[in-house]
């Protein structure tokens, strides 16, 4: 009898864990997630371009405002005003960032526009952006532009053309990242 007694006792604090549980996540399944795609082709398509057209530069994607920028207060003593003010970009995302390989400057935000894009709201996101020295280029989405087109407007006027060295045609010794000399012919070989 005393075995029976323990034995709904028990099995009552078991059954009230469970039900406790359950009424703190409101009855309610946990919420289930899935990947999502990162980039659209057509953004893949562009970085590609992006990144063959200039490759002294390094490319990010979609690229969180709230990396960029931050308000231009301090935050101790003016904390609500600090907090409207992120919030006119914390939630927004930029296409692409060029950034300098060698000292990590950033050249320019890229936004490849296209029919989402509202000019009002590309208009204030840009001046925000401005504001805090950061230069805004941007393409449509249906004429994206060539490799001479986005290295003359990420870094100037391209580069006047290396000058022209014929390929030799006599053995070359050539020597590897551990000092071994190793022999190169350019000539053609008959060997087939």
């Amino acid at each position: 009898m005393v075995e029976t007694v323990m034995l709904v006792i028990v099995g009552t604090v078991i059954a009230a864990f469970l039900l406790a549980l359950r009424g703190k996540r409101g009855g309610k399944q946990a919420p289930a997630f899935k990947a999502r795609l990162f980039m659209s082709a057509n953004e893949m398509e562009f970085l590609g371009r992006l990144e063959a057209a200039v490759p002294e530069l390094r490319f990010h994607a979609q690229v969180a405002m709230g990396a960029l920028l931050d308000p231009a207060m301090e935050k101790q003593g003016n904390s609500r005003a600090w907090q409207q003010a992120r919030n006119m970009f914390s939630q927004k995302i930029v296409d692409y960032v060029a950034q300098r390989r060698d000292n990590g400057k950033i050249v320019a935000v890229i936004e490849l526009d296209d029919r989402t894009h509202k000019a009002d709201k590309d208009a204030r996101r840009d001046a925000m952006l401005q504001q805090a020295g950061l230069r805004t280029v941007r393409w449509q989405s249906k004429a994206k532009p060539g490799s001479a087109e986005i290295l003359a407007a990420l870094l100037g006027a391209p580069p006047a053309p290396a000058a022209i060295r014929p390929v030799p045609s006599v053995p070359v010794a050539t020597t590897s990242v551990r000092g071994e000399l190793w022999g190169r012919s350019t000539a053609p070989s008959n060997n087939k």
